[in-house]
């Protein structure tokens, strides 16, 4: 359910909950004395007292009968002003939901202004705390035999966003309505990367994106295995050739009206399932590799986020989906591929694949003339070991561009962080009976598999490639977040698109 906007000035009911928020030692504002006169009076002893100081987190309430807004009255600490950013007005969102459900309340009150100071605007802040509410209570339980039983529709609570002034709540109207169209788009990648992989497969995926294209009215192309082998797309086919599913090439594309404003290409790596191939990974933590499709899940919700967005702008989004199996007749460490557009690459490391499928789709958006090409991938195990699950690596072949996806990243806390391409790492990668090695030796990773990518890029097109090993998947959970997968990338990128023209 959409939250509830109103102004002070409105008429309204009595709620179950009302919740202000208050900054570190700072004094009380005075709406709250205007609206709960009494609780006010308690505030201000308390914080006189020691006993309530505003640090982040700390909560005060009252449960009377002399409350005008609602049965129960909280004030939420914020922590100090000076330090409070978007990111903290984030958790502040996820905790007042935290409270309406230990309070079980069916009604709850913000007053968002209190929430808000110089770098945090109210209009903003309706539009990140409509997202958030839907993000913090994602759950993927279809598969639980309690859930599937249950007839009983889950009761919302329903939360009501209060302004000081009139005018905030109208123009909010739209950031909210937006954030909900892109908390949406998250959800539906989310539920990409959780399904097992014995569900969702290649050809499962490629189910998902038809029927998303026909919901979103976006085009869609599908290149099966008979067309792969037609165009030699070997990095593809190659990957997948130990599987029993068929791999494909997945094409949605978004405002072909637009052409004259430039392409751009957004290509994701899918990996619906990842053994490692030959080259077999640990038996631990094997099981996460359902979420090797994160980057294909990204761009495909993504694609269905600017159709909603009503982008102007040419848009395609490339997924190369397979699974790298061991059944069949799987490929080997030492194999030699031929890629799509003619180099040769030696397969020293059956579970350095991500990259084989990607060279092949980068190359091939060479066919929609892009102004440029951004890439999304779980791709590398060195990228988690440097940055955990607290920054996107960012590495490409134009500033401009990584500047403005380090902004777009910045600004919805899909912080992104730059790893260089200098030339020496391209040497690591130069093969000796072929063109290439698909792994650069044991240092520099991230930073090799970039460069291999490099070399599928078509010709001074600007490039950014995101690697997300570390932030596609929560492992204990978050703010915004339960365990399991976070749809990183899509707000990112409706950020950045929404954005294109300024």
């Amino acid at each position: 359910m959409n939250p509830v906007l109103s102004n002070i000035s409105s008429k309204r009911k009595p709620v179950d909950l009302f919740i202000l928020g208050q900054f570190q030692d700072e004094k009380p504002s005075l709406q709250l004395a205007s609206l709960e006169p009494e609780f006010a009076k308690t505030v201000k002893t308390a914080i006189s007292k020691g006993r309530f100081t505003g640090k982040f987190g700390e909560t005060l309430s009252a449960y009377d009968g002399s409350n005008r807004e609602a049965a129960e009255v909280v004030l939420l600490g914020l922590g100090k002003k000076r330090s409070y950013k978007t990111l903290c007005f984030r958790k502040a969102a996820a905790k007042t939901i935290d409270l309406a459900k230990a309070a079980k309340a069916k009604s709850v009150r913000i007053l968002l202004d209190s929430f808000c100071t110089g770098g945090v605007k109210a209009v903003d802040a309706a539009g990140i705390f409509a997202e958030t509410k839907v993000l913090a209570q994602y759950d993927f339980s279809r598969y639980k035999s309690k859930a599937a039983k249950s007839d009983a529709p889950k009761r919302e609570i329903i939360f009501e966003i209060m302004f000081e002034k009139a005018s905030a709540a109208r123009q909010a109207q739209k950031a909210v309505e937006r954030s909900l169209t892109i908390a949406e788009g998250v959800s539906l990648a989310r539920n990409f990367i959780n399904e097992p992989g014995n569900i969702l497969n290649p050809p499962r995926l490629v189910k998902e994106a038809r029927d998303l294209a026909k919901r979103k009215k976006l085009s869609c192309q599908v290149l099966g295995e008979p067309e792969l082998k037609r165009l030699r797309m070997g990095g593809i086919l190659a990957v997948n050739q130990g599987s029993t599913s068929p791999a494909s090439l997945i094409v949605l594309e978004h405002g072909k009206n637009y052409k004259n404003r430039g392409t751009v290409c957004l290509v994701g790596k899918g990996v619906t399932f990842d053994t490692g191939g030959i080259s077999l990974k640990p038996s631990r933590d094997m099981e996460k590799m359902k979420y090797d499709m994160s980057g294909a899940a990204a761009v495909i919700a993504s694609m269905g986020v600017i159709a909603d967005l009503k982008i102007p702008l040419h848009v395609v989004g490339i997924t190369p989906t397979v699974e790298n199996m061991v059944a069949e007749n799987p490929q080997r460490p030492g194999d030699i591929i031929r890629m799509f557009n003619g180099k040769t690459v030696e397969v020293l490391n059956t579970d350095a694949e991500g990259r084989l499928i990607l060279g092949d789709a980068l190359a091939y958006s060479e066919k929609f003339k892009p102004k440029a090409i951004i890439d999304l991938a779980t791709l590398t195990g060195a990228c988690v070991m440097t940055f955990g699950d607290k920054a996107v690596a960012v590495l490409g072949n134009d500033e401009k561009l990584i500047s403005r996806v380090k902004k777009a990243g910045e600004s919805v806390e899909e912080r992104c962080w730059q790893l260089p391409l200098w030339p020496e790492y391209g040497e690591l990668i130069k093969g000796h009976h072929s063109d290439l090695y698909n792994i650069g030796g044991p240092y520099g990773g991230t930073i090799t598999a970039a460069m291999f990518l490099k070399e599928f890029v078509p010709e001074n097109t600007p490039w950014v490639h995101l690697d997300i090993a570390g932030t596609a998947w929560s492992i204990g959970g978050r703010y915004d977040c339960p365990k399991g997968a976070t749809g990183v990338g899509v707000r990112l990128l409706a950020e950045l698109f929404t954005n294109w023209r300024k």
